[in-house]
């Protein structure tokens, strides 16, 4: 479900859904930034520890284009704010102290991704 509209899987979503975690390469938030289109040719979104392969879609997520400020980071805060850019020092995967309807909006964010991206890895908790 995304928002209030009943959507059937994907073949996308349901490959997702079959992901053992143990078994996604591991990358540090140092090593996405580099999956941005122009140091590497992979296009990657992270969301609450997961990456989702956007490359497919370059036409939004590329360099240059509107959602590019996504590209190569955890974006979960920045998605459940609708913030195209947060404030100086501002870490884009830091939600803890967002409250529900906020947390909601990533839920929301992460459905959608699910639906049409491949999850590619997980972030660590470190640099």
């Amino acid at each position: 479900m995304y928002g209030d509209k009943q959507q059937e899987p994907t073949e996308t979503f349901l490959n997702n859904e079959k992901i053992n975690i143990n078994d996604l390469p591991i990358f540090t938030r140092t090593q996405l930034l580099s999956y941005n289109g122009v140091d590497k040719p992979q296009i990657y979104v992270g969301i609450r520890g997961y990456i989702y392969d956007v490359t497919p879609n370059v036409k939004t997520y590329g360099p240059g284009k509107a959602y590019h400020t996504f590209v190569g980071k955890d974006a979960s805060r920045m998605l459940g704010l609708n913030k195209l850019k947060l404030p100086e020092g501002a870490e884009s995967w830091y939600t803890d102290d967002l409250e529900d309807k906020y947390q909601k909006i990533i839920d929301d964010w992460i459905h959608f991704f699910k639906m049409r991206y491949n999850i590619v890895g997980v972030i660590v908790d470190h640099n």
